[in-house]
């Protein structure tokens, strides 16, 4: 009866014993989850990134227009004098035909010479890339055919040793037959083995052959792109290019205007640079009061901002008192003690009684392959770095936990930041918000 109670008192204290583990089990989970950091991801996105700034300016009023002269051309006659009313249409001014035929001539052979020397060096780099992969077949060809020989040889030696080992001696033949037919038999024996280093020499001499081969044949290749891409579209819209193709376009058409220059609007002619037998320079030839006010907006950005800003860019502009706003073209960019004042001359009736306005610029950058949420990218002082959430085993089985992750920042504003490494992968998903600390491998739960 006192074993029984003993056994009994045994089993309720294993019990509790297990029960305590149990729950010592549950809380101690529940403590390491309650440290568990827990966090939001999200994976990478394509996209562009938009950076945006806004300058203070004054609205003035200029009632001055501006010719701007055709460097290089033959003035024949000057058609009006300050002071003098004119209309739209007034000729200004008349350059000399003659001249200008002879000028326009000697631009588009310029312009021919250039085109056959773009044609000569796409030729030369198509040529080089051609010759290079006829190369590589034929060195290819030549590493193959030498291989081909030596495996037929090695196919026939071993088609001997076959035939001589078929034709061992009888068991009492004499020594001097028994010692010919093994002297045999190890020839034929080494000519296989020094038919297969040869076959594995060449093998090794094709792989190294070709490897340069393919290399001459990329390089090639790259200059070729190379030479394609440097007179791409994008490349001979700017620059000399560009002018001496707009020259030759504006001076066909003056030619059908018989050279003569006219107002495009109706004013007062202020001031005249140019005069009859002299060729024009660069710049402005004369200027004119419009009947109507113009208006030019003008602002001073800093050398941070002016990398956003160039000639001919639309800006956003609005009028502080008033609802009105437009959009303009920067008309010029000029530097001033180490800051950068802006130009824009408005359209007409725009801005009327205002003298202040705000400029607001957007600049939006290429398309990236790795974007993500300023929150998600973090800083040391040294590098920048983002985390990544993985899987790994752990107390709770499998559990998610981050990885440290060093990436190097292209673009950013203050929502979006573009990344860029080697080990980036658009699928992984990056923590973009966290109510703890993260380190390198520690384990985390979603929100």
């Amino acid at each position: 009866m006192k074993g029984m109670e003993s056994k009994k008192k045994l089993w309720m204290g294993f019990g509790i014993f297990m029960a305590a583990m149990l729950i010592m089990t549950f809380v101690s989970r529940i403590i390491y989850v309650s440290k568990m950091p827990r966090i939001r991801w999200s994976y990478f996105t394509a996209a562009s990134i938009q950076n945006s700034f806004s300058s203070e300016g004054t609205v003035e009023a200029v009632n001055a227009q501006a010719v701007t002269g055709m460097e290089g051309l033959l003035v024949k006659k000057v058609c009006v004098a300050a002071g003098e009313q004119i209309e739209t249409g007034t000729v200004l001014y008349e350059v000399d035909l003659e001249d200008l035929e002879m000028q326009l001539s000697l631009l588009e052979a310029e312009e021919r010479v250039w085109q056959a020397q773009i044609q000569a060096e796409k030729k030369d780099a198509a040529t080089e890339a051609a010759r290079a992969a006829e190369d590589y077949n034929i060195m290819a060809a030549q590493l193959d055919r030498k291989i081909a020989e030596e495996t037929v040889l090695l196919e026939q030696a071993e088609e001997d040793m076959n035939t001589h080992m078929f034709r061992i001696p009888q068991e009492d033949a004499p020594d001097e037959v028994w010692i010919a037919w093994a002297d045999e038999r190890t020839r034929i024996d080494r000519e296989i083995k020094d038919r297969q280093r040869a076959i594995e020499e060449a093998g090794y001499e094709k792989e190294k052959v070709l490897k340069e081969a393919a290399r001459s044949m990329e390089d090639a290749q790259s200059v070729r792109n190379q030479v394609e891409g440097a007179y791409s579209a994008s490349f001979s819209s700017v620059g000399q290019v560009q002018a001496r193709e707009h020259k030759i376009e504006t001076w066909k058409e003056l030619i059908e205007q018989e050279g003569r220059v006219a107002a495009e609007q109706e004013g007062t002619v202020l001031e005249v640079m140019l005069q009859a037998g002299t060729r024009m320079g660069e710049g402005a030839v004369m200027c004119y009061a419009d009947t109507q006010s113009s208006l030019v907006f003008r602002t001073v950005v800093s050398q941070e901002d002016k990398s956003m800003v160039h000639t001919g860019d639309r800006v956003h502009l609005s009028f502080p008192g008033s609802s009105e706003e437009v959009d303009e073209v920067i008309d010029s960019i000029v530097q001033e003690n180490g800051s950068y004042t802006v130009t824009i001359w408005l359209e007409k009736g725009v801005a009327q009684g205002r003298t202040e306005g705000v400029m607001e610029v957007v600049s939006t950058s290429e398309i990236y392959d790795f974007v993500i949420s300023k929150q998600a990218l973090h800083n040391d002082g040294d590098m920048n770095y983002i985390y990544v959430v993985e899987e790994k085993n752990g107390i709770l089985g499998t559990e998610l936990c981050v990885r440290k992750l060093q990436v190097r920042l292209l673009d950013g504003n203050e929502d979006k930041a573009a990344v860029m490494d080697d080990l980036l992968e658009s699928d992984m998903k990056v923590v973009v918000e966290s109510d703890g600390e993260l380190g390198n491998g520690a384990a985390v739960m979603e929100f």
